[in-house]
């Protein structure tokens, strides 16, 4: 029961790290008036968070190789507490820059190891499951996380919410403590031999799925709101509910991707929430005429989404021992990448032609996901020693 406890606490410093990340997207006004600056200024800050994350979490996990795992998380959760107490504090908009990078140095590191720990602690037939919960801590950020956080700036303050968070991932950092058995010191892996992962071809191709499967979903997801006014005409209230509904069945996601990666298997799983989300943006830009019809194919959209997350990890991991942590923050850079160019791809599909034209823009995405996931599984050897597809 110990290490199920664990993994729950992982989960909970995921939600306390997706809320850090996302919530600015609530607060961002509050924070343009207090530092007197534009929003638009006030918004590079996440761009400076994005960066650190993607470029400097492969970096930082390369060369900290040699530390054990459990004291890595501990080091990792000290820097996410000092940068949210920096954040609180910051006096002028420089340091509270500094401040998104620091955190963003320590929450690479947090997503990375959770991950493994995670997957370690529990059974060799519950490991999906295991990251699935610790990724439902993410998802749960995007339900709760962004709109608490807006609450609590507009009661109080936004550098309210940073105090919250240090305090808390305080408290966490004292269970974790006490309760992540120490495993000794791992098995140093030299930066060469990580690095050798990028020549292994079904590697990079699992790596390619994650840059096309966010860039598919980031395509459309960039541009929901205006979408939906679009194709249904609904009010903000109604674009509130739609949002909360993805957020609803992203967690649920989460938890089938892990349960699916355990039962399945990591390929039958990938495949067919990669399928599922590609048909539900083809339907997106017919069915999003009518209420119903949006909020249906909405939730069939992120459970599928969400589906692929904890799969497409445990299958990463599967196929990369002795470099996992390497090749996870190489996804999660990826992941960032992959958002900043579904994103522009989908501002300029819309500028060219319409927002209802993104559905099926996405759905190809989607649909080259799944051929960089059948190639990657192709090139799996049939022995005793492979993951389990």
């Amino acid at each position: 029961m110990k290490q199920y406890l664990i993994i729950y606490l992982l989960a909970f410093g995921g939600f306390l790290v997706g809320t850090a990340e996302m919530m600015i997207a609530g607060i961002l006004d509050l924070i343009a008036d207090d530092f007197r600056i534009a929003v638009g200024l006030a918004g590079q800050s996440v761009t400076a968070y994005a960066l650190v994350f993607a470029i400097g979490t492969p970096i930082l996990i390369a060369a900290s190789s040699r530390i054990e795992r459990r004291t890595l998380l501990l080091i990792a959760y000290a820097v996410f507490i000092a940068g949210n107490i920096a954040a609180f504090a910051s006096s002028s908009f420089g340091w509270f820059m500094l401040s998104r990078a620091v955190l963003a140095a320590g929450a690479g590191v947090i997503v990375v190891v959770s991950l493994t720990v995670g997957a370690r602690l529990a059974p060799p037939d519950r490991r999906g499951s295991a990251i699935g919960t610790v990724i439902m801590g993410f998802s749960l950020a995007l339900v709760l996380g962004v709109p608490l956080g807006a609450l609590i700036g507009d009661l109080s303050g936004w550098r309210t919410n940073f105090a919250l968070l240090a305090a808390l991932a305080f408290l966490l950092w004292i269970a974790l403590w006490r309760l992540i058995p120490s495993s000794g010191a791992d098995e140093p892996v030299p930066p060469g031999r990580q690095l050798s992962s990028l020549r292994d071809a079904k590697t990079v191709s699992g790596l390619l799925v994650t840059l096309f499967w966010i860039a598919g979903y980031q395509l459309v997801f960039t541009y929901l709101s205006p979408l939906l006014r679009t194709s249904a005409g609904i009010d903000t209230a109604m674009v509130s509910t739609a949002l909360l509904v993805c957020g609803l069945f992203s967690v649920a996601g989460s938890r089938l991707g892990g349960y699916g990666a355990d039962r399945w298997g990591t390929a039958r799983t990938i495949t067919f929430s990669l399928l599922t989300h590609a048909a539900a943006l083809v339907v997106l830009p017919f069915a999003s005429v009518s209420i119903i019809g949006a909020l249906a194919v909405l939730a069939v959209w992120f459970g599928s989404a969400w589906t692929t997350t904890p799969a497409q990890q445990y299958y990463l991991v599967s196929i990369s021992p002795g470099a996992a942590d390497f090749v996870l923050s190489l996804n999660n850079s990826i992941l960032q990448l992959g958002i900043a160019i579904g994103a522009a791809a989908g501002g300029l599909i819309a500028e060219l032609s319409s927002v209802r034209q993104l559905g099926w823009a996405g759905a190809a995405a989607e649909l080259l996901a799944l051929l960089a996931a059948a190639y990657s599984f192709s090139r799996i050897a049939r022995t005793a020693e492979s993951p389990r597809l």
